[in-house]
């Protein structure tokens, strides 16, 4: 019998990146507040609609206020906080259903590894992914659709189930830069569709082999394909 490996992209995958933005903003606006007496949900309101206007939310945040504060610590307090996420309940039921079936769950996602283990954490996936199958492409030369991390991570499942015939899933959103490692690596390769949240577009009229497999419309499908 055919082992499942089922391994996932993190952000607008298996939460919404969306959802950090708003927690880092939400920082933002505490530090500046404590720091310079503005009022915290005011700063936080305009942060959001800078962004949503495709503007620099911490350049117009010194202007508007007439603050010099360094731009650097902004960045640093929206990269390296705690965040505030919880999983949706359609992730966790999926989550709970492939651990069920006794799959094995991975991660591999892009970023720095200080934001996106904090990611993790904040979001409790250690209770379904271990740790030595999280890889996390902090260099840029690793950085998706390098193979690198998707060789890492058949390596690391042959080493453990060398007698099982393994086979592999690539669960991600991105077109771009998702699905062309795995399907030249032959994965099967599904794509979570945007529902209207995601902070990248999809655009599926790209080179030959970007594209995924499958598409699915919720999380929660892929337990169908199972």
């Amino acid at each position: 019998m055919c082992k499942k490996v089922i391994c996932f992209d993190l952000d607008d995958t298996l939460y919404k990146e969306i959802d950090f933005l708003k927690s880092g903003y939400r920082k933002i606006a505490d530090h500046v507040e404590k720091r310079y007496g503005l009022d915290a949900s005011d700063v936080y309101d305009r942060l959001l609609s800078w962004y949503r206007l495709d503007e620099n939310p911490f350049v117009n945040l010194n202007k508007t206020y007439e603050i010099e504060h360094p731009i650097s610590d902004y960045l640093n307090i929206y990269r390296y906080h705690h965040p505030n996420l919880s999983l949706s309940n359609d992730t966790i039921e999926t989550l709970n259903a492939l651990q069920e079936e006794k799959v094995i769950l991975a991660i591999i996602t892009d970023g720095r590894e200080v934001t996106q283990m904090q990611k993790i954490e904040a979001l409790g996936l250690t209770k379904w992914f271990r740790k030595e199958n999280i890889f996390i492409n902090e260099d840029t030369s690793h950085f998706k659709p390098s193979h690198w991390s998707f060789d890492r991570l058949m390596l690391h499942c042959s080493e453990q189930c060398p007698e099982e015939d393994l086979s592999y899933y690539y669960v991600g959103d991105n077109p771009q830069k998702d699905f062309l490692a795995p399907n030249q690596l032959g994965w099967e390769t599904v794509c979570l569709l945007d529902d209207g949240r995601n902070i990248h577009g999809q655009d599926f009229g790209i080179m030959k082999g970007y594209n995924p497999k499958y598409c699915v419309g919720k999380i929660n499908d892929i337990i169908k394909m199972m």
